[in-house]
């Protein structure tokens, strides 16, 4: 039996990315995060904020030593957000604002303006694979990430490090190490995030306990302690999106004709965190046929419980974040996941471990800190 976590939004990314901006001297969106409030007391010279993706506690309990560089550093464990997935978190420790406030809700989103569920971070038709003309993400979901905060205050410097966002090449792990330590030499007292994708790729398709997840996850804890050695006079803060975990079954809903009758449009979000949209005759029938499926493996809330009872966070509600929600969403407790293929549409894609669910395993993401000699 899955451990099941509820997003906790005081003890979170979010609170995280905001102790940053207080730090920096910038407008805090919501609380902070004591204990590395306490550390940031110290005037460090560059604070560096290193996202590694997947990285959640239990693949580091299960996968590296109590001896491990990252693990002899992790102060605590925190909260994810919710749904604990990229296209949420990221955004969450970006932003410093909450699910319901950026409104990127998960991978793929229902836009009534295009007529199609689109998956935000690679600006294509989730259902077809097709790519659009138009940045769907730019156009409705504008938000400034921490450095471009910090950077508008005036009064301090800050840097992306990332493939996808940044001004420099980054396509390894030793790219952003090595930038991260060529940006901390400059003198002004700086900010750093950076980002980088692992171990979350390797451990979708091989699985969180696989041998070639252990032997990435070893790679990591060199690099970071190889970096945090060339530190000085700084506060390196590393953390996770989200956890993974492995998957005993993909149901295909397309096949249950019980289910697809109900549905006006196809599922969006992700698997373990499905927005569904119900004809209005057919909810009654829905959520018999889904409890009576999937009970034991999902919760299924309205999408006015899911908001009041707090998943997304607090905040002022994006105005298409309530739109991205459809009628119902269901929340993953159990090892399986829901896909949907449309008819002529794209297969989905198989793979050995997921996140966005509700468990210990997925919502549970580490606060490691390294403080560097002077």
């Amino acid at each position: 039996m899955n451990k099941v976590c509820k997003p906790d939004y005081k003890n979170s990314l979010v609170n995280l990315a905001n102790s940053v901006l207080q730090y920096f001297e910038c407008p805090i969106h919501h609380e902070t995060l004591p204990v590395l409030d306490n550390l940031l007391q110290q005037d460090y010279q560059t604070v560096v904020l290193l996202v590694l993706d997947g990285m959640g506690v239990d693949m580091l309990e299960h996968n590296l030593s109590d001896k491990s560089f990252l693990r002899k550093h992790m102060l605590k464990e925190i909260s994810s957000v919710f749904p604990p997935t990229t296209t949420a978190a990221t955004t969450s420790i970006y932003t410093g604002l909450t699910p319901q406030e950026h409104g990127w809700a998960g991978w793929q989103c229902y836009f009534k303006e295009y007529k199609k569920n689109i998956e935000l971070f690679l600006n294509r038709d989730f259902y077809q694979s097709k790519s659009l003309d138009v940045n769907v993400g730019k156009e409705f979901l504008k938000h400034k990430k921490l450095f471009e905060q910090i950077n508008e205050q005036g009064k301090y410097k800050a840097y992306g490090v990332a493939r996808f966002f940044g001004n420099y090449k980054i396509e390894s792990m030793n790219d952003v190490c090595n930038k991260i330590v060529e940006l901390a030499k400059e003198k002004d007292k700086k900010f750093i995030l950076a980002y980088y994708k692992e171990p979350d790729s390797v451990m979708h398709h091989t699985g969180c306990y696989s041998e070639k997840t252990k032997t990435k996850i070893k790679s990591l804890d060199r690099h970071v302690e190889n970096l945090a050695g060339k530190l000085q006079n700084a506060l390196l803060i590393v953390t996770a999106d989200h956890g993974l975990i492995d998957i005993v079954e993909d149901v295909r809903l397309e096949k249950i004709k019980e289910i697809n009758d109900c549905l006006r449009l196809p599922p969006a979000i992700e698997p373990r965190a499905v927005a569904f949209y119900i004809k209005e005759d057919k909810k009654e029938q829905f959520e018999k046929e889904f409890n009576k499926r999937f009970g034991n493996d999902f919760i299924l809330l309205t999408s006015d419980e899911y908001i009041k009872q707090g998943y997304a966070g607090e905040g002022i509600m994006h105005y298409k974040f309530r739109e991205f929600l459809g009628d119902y969403m269901a929340l993953a407790t159990g090892d399986r996941i829901l896909q949907y293929q449309t008819e002529g549409g794209t297969d989905p894609e198989e793979l050995k471990a997921h996140h966005a669910g509700l468990t210990q395993k997925e919502m549970s993401v580490p606060l490691i800190v390294y403080k560097s000699d002077k």
